[in-house]
């Protein structure tokens, strides 16, 4: 496994590639086969072959060119041999509501026809993909701002991945109640507290990985209690194995810094 470097990002009939920055996450590349899953973030998706199959367990199968998926909604994307942007939106900036409103049409929970969706094609379609030029198109600036209290609350388990924060000291040491703190934080990050500490862990693990490093190592170094807990969490966050994506031949974009 190699890290390209933001140069080295091809789009399709090239290498698939899987970018890590502040704020998203993205894959560029084959549609994988992955079973249902509920990943802690929002999730735009893109059919960069035509459209896709949206699967979902209470609104059926959906034909869609794009997609937004909340975050903790099950669903899975269906295009075989097709190629596909997953575009995983942290909570920085709040940018999950800005997707969400570039979306034209909705059924129940998802969004359906970004009102972008030709120029993100375009854009992911490029020799050199730019991962932060697709995420400013995909939010077109119309990300709302957030709460300072709950970006630095981010920012901290961010930081610090394998701590584990309580829910009751930062209410305290906000001057908030607990269930006020938590309601807070997801109505202003799109997903739960703890949800946004397991996705955290993931991230950092992932990371770490990508650099090299031995994967059980890495899931322990970022506060998974056991392989089969790391195992059973990125599943639930991507439907498939983290040995599967590791085998597929994807490579990886770390930019110039761990995100903060």
């Amino acid at each position: 496994m190699t890290v390209g470097a933001l140069s080295e990002i091809c789009g399709p009939a090239k290498s698939p590639v899987v970018w890590m920055r502040t704020g998203h996450t993205g894959y560029i590349g084959p549609e994988l086969g992955v079973d249902p899953h509920s990943p802690s973030v929002a999730v735009l998706s893109i059919g960069l072959d035509g459209p896709f199959v949206l699967e979902t367990a209470a609104h059926g199968d959906i034909r869609t060119g794009s997609s937004f998926a909340p975050a903790r909604a099950v669903h899975r994307v269906v295009a075989p041999e097709a190629w596909i942007l997953l575009l995983f939106v942290d909570t920085a900036g709040a940018p999950a509501t800005g997707i969400a409103e570039e979306m034209t049409a909705t059924v129940g929970p998802y969004g359906l026809g970004h009102r972008r969706e030709r120029e993100l094609i375009e854009l992911c379609r490029a020799d050199a993909v730019d991962p932060d030029r697709i995420f400013a198109q995909a939010i077109a600036g119309h990300a709302p701002a957030a709460d300072p209290r709950i970006e630095r609350v981010a920012a901290a388990i961010r930081q610090d991945p394998n701590r584990t924060f309580r829910a009751e000291t930062i209410a305290a040491n906000l001057g908030l109640s607990t269930t006020h703190f938590l309601r807070l934080f997801t109505q202003q990050s799109g997903t739960t507290f703890r949800g946004y500490q397991r996705w955290t862990r993931l991230m950092h693990a992932l990371r770490d990985v990508a650099t090299g490093r031995d994967l059980t190592c890495s899931a322990t170094d970022a506060g998974f209690a056991t392989p089969s807990h790391f195992s059973e969490t990125f599943h639930h966050m991507f439907g498939m194995s983290a040995s599967g994506v590791l085998r597929s031949g994807i490579r990886f974009d770390l930019g110039t810094s761990p995100a903060p």
